[in-house]
């Protein structure tokens, strides 16, 4: 497995939002070998009866890949769509989870990782927004399942291993990481720290 061209690294990255939130040629050209765009929302909620943040989960269904593990609503970019990485964010999270996120909500800072998928290289983005404490979900129909979940929750999932069945809430290694790191620097990545920016540890 080749490592991606002017990007030499899989790990993930704090990026400037503004670096994301171009055109989808520009972000094509600043990632040449990149065959496929993705990008989904870190949606959290700050409860009254809690002191720590929810983070909400869908469960993916079993006919796609990665089926049943659980993970942030997003998908993939679609031409005709969608003119930023944004905005293909923005949709995916209200076709997934019913969810309206205003663009003025998002942090200033955005995950983004890179991986290996059906013979093609994959970006991910993942952005972040807090909403109200009492927003309505509604899942599509290509999930099975949803809810709120706070640090120590997810802390407690498994990783999802391929090929075998998976029992109680797993998750891909790569997206509990993801928000084990928004726990912990949820109000640097609010607000916009440039110290943040850069590889994260996992």
């Amino acid at each position: 497995m080749t490592p991606l061209s002017n990007d030499p690294t899989t790990e993930p990255l704090v990026l400037n939002l503004k670096e994301v939130d171009i055109s989808i040629p520009a972000l094509q050209e600043n990632n040449p070998n990149v065959g496929r765009f993705t990008a989904s929302f870190i949606v959290f909620r700050q409860t009254s009866n809690s002191a720590k943040p929810q983070v909400l989960l869908i469960q993916r269904g079993y006919d796609g890949s990665w089926g049943g593990s659980w993970e942030v609503p997003g998908g993939g970019y679609e031409p005709g769509k969608d003119d930023t990485i944004l905005q293909t964010a923005l949709r995916e999270t209200k076709e997934e989870a019913g969810v309206h996120i205003s663009p003025d909500a998002v942090f200033p800072l955005v995950y983004r990782t890179a991986f290996w998928h059906k013979e093609s290289w994959i970006a991910s983005y993942t952005f972040i927004a807090e909403v109200a404490e009492g927003v309505p979900i509604t899942i599509s129909d290509e999930h099975l399942d949803w809810g709120f979940f706070d640090e120590d929750n997810i802390r407690g999932f498994g990783v999802y291993q391929k090929g075998e069945d998976q029992e109680g809430h797993v998750m891909l290694a790569r997206k509990k990481g993801i928000l084990r790191h928004f726990f912990t620097n949820r109000e640097s990545l609010r607000n916009g720290d440039v110290d943040m920016q850069g590889h994260i540890e996992q």
